[in-house]
């Protein structure tokens, strides 16, 4: 009798045995299926990041451009002191002098520029232009009041685009 209980015990285990056997294969074969379809995954949120990542190298360099554009520009159209005693009145006059300069660099700023810029700084070049291009006919080089009052207003709209340019481009360099 102890024959037969030994018998069916090791029938019973043996078919324990195969089953867990299969188990464990057909668990490790879902287990490596799982982890390879998380590593498909994971393999294109990394490109999708490379990719945005390179989006993001490009519109930088595009900005830090602009904004080092502008800087150049502004100081280009400062003058020399040429005299002890200039004031800021004479550098008005001889920035009237060059509205029709100005008005042709802010136009070809914006369409070098145009696709990066943000609406605002866009609004205020193009104020600026229209500006630049209302005011600049006249006989140089005795600029009247309205052209000195539109170089004026032409030269504070550059600063504060330079400003928010330069702004940008730090606030990007900080993240």
């Amino acid at each position: 009798m102890l024959e037969i209980v030994l018998s069916v015990l090791g029938a019973l285990g043996g078919g324990a045995l195969i089953i867990g056997g299969f188990a464990h294969w057909l668990g490790n074969l879902w287990a490596k299926r799982l982890i390879q379809e998380e590593k498909a995954k994971l393999d294109l949120d990394v490109e999708s990041h490379k990719v945005k990542l390179k989006k993001s190298e490009f519109l930088f360099g595009k900005e830090f451009e602009a904004a080092s554009s502008i800087v150049q520009f502004r100081q280009e159209i400062l003058p020399e002191h040429y005299t002890p005693e200039l004031d800021w009145f004479n550098v008005e006059i001889d920035l009237a002098n060059d509205l029709d300069k100005i008005e042709k660099w802010l136009k070809s700023f914006l369409g070098s520029f145009g696709a990066i810029l943000s609406d605002e700084v866009k609004d205020k070049i193009e104020t600026a232009i229209y500006q630049a291009g209302s005011n600049k006919f006249f006989e140089k080089p005795k600029a009247p009041d309205s052209a000195i009052e539109a170089a004026s207003n032409v030269y504070e709209i550059i600063k504060e685009c330079e400003k928010i340019l330069i702004n940008g481009v730090q606030k990007q360099s900080i993240t």
